[in-house]
């Protein structure tokens, strides 16, 4: 595909899916179960917005800091080329007493087939609890842990699939019982060209958190309340131009919410009773990312990203970072990224050293 060809295919992809009528759809945008862990997975992802799903396509001449996309992003991804056995290991520089950490292992299962495991570690510690006339009542702190794994198989030279599958821990208050869920991801990965990727991913199907908050605030006949969490639909596009790594995706949060209604009834004008529906609502979210990475030279590789939330005029994620191939180590690489942050926390540090076996 020439060239020129392959800009205007990446920009009509980023334009019409930005230009979907979101307006009607969208819902405001704020904190959801297992939103914690969708921070990201690695720095080289980070530093490219997240708009990674779609892999990216290789270069002719030898490069060190190749990108290296995680099964994170689409389970189809496990099965990409490979030999060799990649582990990373990342650490996220978080404000506000945040910690994010993950580890992950992709290992190559002939003839055509390939497996990955990951785990993130992420809370908040030193919670100030206060009561309602503001008396201090401790400090309290949240943890969340995902074991994750994803099979890829290439199920042709141009078509890869994978499944995913993700176990979820969420422990929030000593006097609440700890939720367990399980989700699984589903992803394709098809090669247009063999410059050009497109992929469709479905992420969090079936994951949901079960809450009773009853013996924390002293409530016996507390019922519990299901939580799920939010269904990611993700097209994404990647393609190699005059040697740079362009990357365009989109993708919609689908929310499902509980709603308590009541509808009084008064007779006489006095309330006589009232009948109390539990109704699920949805919404959706909607984003628009784009990222760029290039060698500048074979041991030095530069990525930038920007990823809009669709629904609010300003809310825009900048990112940028580099990945580092050591001469007197090969085998190890070292990446680095930096990403804004929309709402008033403070930005976020990532790094990643990745070892090639």
């Amino acid at each position: 595909m020439p060239i020129l060809s392959r800009i205007v295919l990446t920009l009509i992809t980023a334009l019409s899916v930005g230009g979907m009528p979101y307006a009607l759809i969208n819902a405001q945008f704020g904190g959801y179960a297992g939103s914690t862990l969708q921070l990201g997975f690695d720095a080289q992802s980070v530093a490219l917005g997240d708009a990674v799903s779609a892999g990216f396509s290789r270069e002719e001449r030898v490069d060190s800091t190749s990108l290296e996309v995680q099964p994170y992003y689409n389970p189809a991804l496990a099965a990409n080329y490979t030999t060799q056995t990649h582990l990373n290991l990342s650490v996220f520089q978080l404000g506000l007493d945040r910690h994010y950490q993950s580890v992950g292992a992709r290992v190559t299962l002939p003839p055509k087939a390939g497996l990955f495991i990951g785990l993130i570690r992420a809370g908040v510690q030193d919670i100030d609890t206060r009561s309602l006339s503001g008396y201090p009542l401790g400090m309290v702190s949240t943890s969340e842990i995902q074991l994750q794994s994803a099979f890829g198989i290439r199920l042709s030279e141009n078509i890869q699939a994978g499944i995913g599958f993700k176990i979820d821990r969420a422990d929030y208050h000593s006097d609440m019982k700890p939720s367990t869920s399980v989700g699984m991801d589903l992803g394709i990965q098809i090669k247009l060209n063999p410059n050009t990727h497109w992929a469709f991913v479905m992420q969090d199907l079936l994951a949901e958190h079960t809450w009773n908050s009853g013996e924390l605030y002293n409530q016996p006949q507390s019922r519990n309340r299901i939580e799920a969490m939010p269904l990611r639909l993700k097209t994404s596009l990647a393609t190699l131009v005059i040697g740079t790594q362009i990357f365009a995706e989109f993708e919609i949060k689908r929310f499902s919410t509980e709603v308590t209604t009541r509808e009084l009834f008064i007779s006489d004008g006095t309330p006589v009773s009232y009948i109390e529906e539990l109704e699920t609502r949805f919404t959706r979210a909607s984003f628009l990312r784009l990222a760029a990475s290039r060698s500048l030279h074979p041991l030095f590789r530069l990525h930038m990203g920007w990823n809009r939330y669709l629904a609010e005029q300003n809310a825009n994620k900048l990112s940028a970072g580099f990945s580092l191939a050591l001469p007197f180590q090969p085998a190890l690489k070292v990446d680095y990224g930096f990403s804004t942050n929309r709402h008033t926390l403070q930005s976020m540090h990532v790094f990643t050293l990745r070892y090639i076996l």
